[in-house]
């Protein structure tokens, strides 16, 4: 995968990550809800977290 797709894939991962935290409050008024922490909070985490990482090792490496 060359630098702009990587990019494009981050920057996805974390607009969708944002998506589910916009969704998360509008159905449950509360930006963190502790009995339903398995279902929005997990997939919130790992859409940023992904997201983030791709865009920090694209903004790190070298051109190739």
């Amino acid at each position: 995968m060359n630098k702009t797709q990587t990019t494009i894939i981050g920057a996805s991962l974390v607009f969708l990550g944002v998506l589910a935290i916009i969704h998360h409050v509008l159905v449950s008024g509360r930006l963190f809800d502790l009995s339903d922490i398995l279902h929005h909070e997990f997939f919130e985490a790992i859409l940023l977290t992904a997201g983030i990482t791709l865009l920090i090792t694209t903004g790190l490496t070298k051109n190739e």
